[in-house]
């Protein structure tokens, strides 16, 4: 087993016991299933945790379903960009057309570099940004010396105008991770580690870079300290304007052996975003206890909304006795209270996760998430339906978003 093979092992062991394919009803009472614990690492890691998590969408959600949804929203983004598991890292991420699933461009990283899964982020005027690592070494064994920014635009036919590198983007000796961007693309945010560490003794740092100037700062997560736990922060997400950073953090134990707390996740907020610090001083919004039992139910996703007076919070839930169901809740900045559920689906004996995310005005939320076994469905969510994508199976699907 090689060295990078054993760190994954570990790390999945730390993050989720025995890595699944999909997701049963006691796995989740033994608390093994799921997580993206850190999200903000290699793009072979991520490949890897979010392959092991699964995905799909099933039919009957909280009283509507897939087959019966609505017509396609009319304001939805023409194009959204995926990543898929199995094929190689230049062919698996495409840009498709949103009403026919028709591959327009294919998403490249330049040559000598690879691209980062799940590292794409959506601003608005059809801009993206992603990560590209730069590595060094024989094919097989090479190691990741540092990272890239880009940032592209796409065309009115959904065509790539070309690529750019991001001011202040150029990240040597760090391995960058999951990507968020602004709305109006002032800011981005991304979780970096040293380049060539993947340990589950280590948890991600973010850094948010202002995409005019170059500037740059870091927000710090907490230093490893044996038997104690921390919270990992992954979920990035930024408001529209990019002066609040949100995150969805996660209890792991990150050195030695760590006694359960009972302390659950949290979603938590960092303002103003381009002020750097540590990620400890960041303000409570949401708690795991607040929307369920600790014992049954798990959040494994969050998006604040464009003002920041909200966070659509993924909630998976196990009960005692019935189905597991997935939901999106829309829950209140200000009191951490649920408002609304934006969608449900009853899965059964289990669940299958793959990505959860949204389009720039936070209007569209790109779900892949159901029953464990089967067709996975990929889709959004519009008034409270899944509103089936291009194609609509996403069993290969490792990421998307618009």
């Amino acid at each position: 087993m090689s060295d990078t093979s054993r760190q994954l092992r570990d790390l999945l062991d730390a993050a989720v016991g025995d890595p699944p394919h999909t997701v049963t009803v006691q796995a989740v009472r033994r608390r093994v299933a799921r997580r993206r614990i850190i999200e903000s690492v290699a793009a072979v890691l991520v490949a890897v945790l979010v392959a092991g998590v699964g995905v799909a969408v099933a039919t009957q959600a909280h009283g509507s379903g897939v087959a019966n949804g609505p017509r396609p929203a009319a304001g939805a983004p023409r194009y959204y960009v995926q990543q898929q598991f199995g094929t190689g890292p230049a062919a698996s991420t495409v840009v498709r057309a949103t009403a026919t699933g028709k591959v327009t461009a294919t998403v490249r990283c330049q040559p000598g570099t690879s691209l980062v899964q799940r590292a794409i982020a959506a601003a608005t005027r059809r801009t993206f940004f992603l990560a590209c690592q730069t590595h060094t070494g024989p094919r097989g064994k090479q190691v990741i010396t540092g990272s890239r920014i880009y940032r592209f635009h796409l065309t009115a036919a959904g065509r790539i105008a070309g690529y750019s590198l991001v001011p202040g983007g150029s990240l040597g000796g760090l391995s960058a991770g999951e990507v968020t961007a602004a709305a109006n693309g002032s800011e981005i945010a991304v979780g970096t580690l040293p380049a060539g560490h993947v340990s589950p003794s280590e948890s991600a740092d973010i850094m948010v870079i202002n995409t005019r100037t170059g500037a740059r700062a870091v927000w710090h997560s907490s230093p490893a300290v044996p038997g104690k736990m921390a919270l990992a922060a992954g979920d990035l997400s930024l408001t529209a304007d990019g002066r609040e950073l949100v995150y969805l953090g996660t209890p792991r134990c990150i050195a030695g052996h760590c006694q359960p707390t009972g302390n659950g996740q949290e979603v938590r907020a960092l303002r103003p975003a381009a002020a750097g610090g540590q990620l400890s001083s960041s303000r409570l919004l949401v708690r795991q206890a607040t929307l369920g039992r600790l014992a049954s139910t798990y959040l494994d996703g969050a998006v604040v909304s464009a003002d920041g007076s909200s966070v659509d919070v993924l909630k998976m839930l196990s009960p005692g006795q019935g189905p597991t169901t997935v939901s999106v809740i829309k829950v209140s900045a200000a009191t951490g209270r649920p408002v609304r559920v934006l969608y449900r689906v009853t899965t059964g004996n289990g669940f299958s996760f793959q990505t959860f995310s949204s389009d720039p005005s936070r209007g569209y939320l790109i779900l892949v998430a159901g029953p464990p076994g089967g067709t996975i469905p990929n889709g959004y969510i519009y008034h409270r339906h899944l509103v089936p994508l291009a194609p609509a199976d996403g069993s290969n699907v490792s990421y998307e978003t618009w």
